[in-house]
């Protein structure tokens, strides 16, 4: 039986099965006896509740982009640094992104919605995505943010988020390994063409990005019909401008079908 040590220190025997760890912000490690996947890596900010460190991305062979936004890859150009063999999967926009930041072509991959992968026990298929609608930033909330003892952040924010960009690239991730089957949405929206897998064992569903997001989540649900729900992106991970979101409507609509993630839990697939 192989066992895997989580950052809490935590032994988690796999045997034949799939798992799924929450990082913080849309940080998604999947885990199966013979690999794991790493999906959007970021250190949240100073001010965040996370604990989650750089290191903590250490000695995954792959990375796998949903979109370029700086919350999804702004972290990525530090783990190559440190981790000589990784392969990062993206989309041409990151692509470029990550480039300017310094990290190498060969450490690079490029990925296009319909394309398939195999490697490490996983079969990862590719499908175009959509972002959410981003709320406008209101006088009022603006006010609050400069109140916060962590508006220092907003210079970093406001320019990482000008730099990276999402440009309509958002990736929606099918995972199967061990004989379950895995979708993770990049942003909660989805493209009224496209013909998206349905009842996944598991649904990784980012719960963050629109002025209201419970409709949009529903409507995911209800397309998608998988078996199960898992929450994530709904931390504080770059505060003042985010904060935790009330999951109260959600998991009373669905009750024991859908559940929040926990940082550093592995929760089987």
């Amino acid at each position: 039986m192989i066992v895997q040590v989580d950052k809490q220190g935590q032994n988690h025997p796999l045997g034949a099965k799939m798992q799924v760890v929450w990082h913080g912000t849309a940080t998604v490690e999947v885990r199966c006896p013979s690999g794991r996947l790493l999906f959007d890596p970021f250190v949240p900010l100073k001010g965040s509740s996370s604990g989650v460190r750089l290191e903590d991305y250490d000695g995954f062979p792959d990375i796998f982009v949903t979109h370029g936004h700086f919350d999804h890859i702004a972290s990525i150009p530090a783990i190559t640094r440190r981790n000589r063999h990784v392969r990062v999967h993206c989309t041409r926009t990151p692509y470029e992104t990550l480039r300017k930041k310094g990290v190498p072509a060969e450490d690079l991959a490029l990925v296009c919605p319909g394309q398939a992968w195999e490697g490490s026990g996983f079969a990862v298929r590719a499908f175009p995505g959509r972002h959410a609608v981003l709320p406008r930033a209101s006088f009022s909330r603006i006010a609050s943010w400069l109140r916060s003892p962590f508006r220092g952040n907003l210079p970093h924010i406001a320019l990482q988020h000008w730099l990276c960009r999402e440009n309509g690239e958002t990736v929606f991730y099918h995972v199967e390994a061990e004989g379950k089957s895995l979708s993770l949405m990049g942003s909660l929206n989805l493209r009224d063409d496209v013909d998206y897998p349905r009842h996944a064992d598991l649904l990784v569903l980012p719960y963050n990005g629109w002025q209201d997001v419970f409709p949009p989540a529903v409507r995911a649900i209800e397309r998608l019909e998988p078996r199960r729900v898992l929450l994530d992106h709904y931390d504080d991970a770059f505060p003042p401008v985010t904060g935790p979101i009330d999951l109260a409507p959600l998991l009373d609509m669905y009750g024991g079908m859908a559940a929040p993630m926990v940082p550093g839990k592995a929760v089987d697939v």
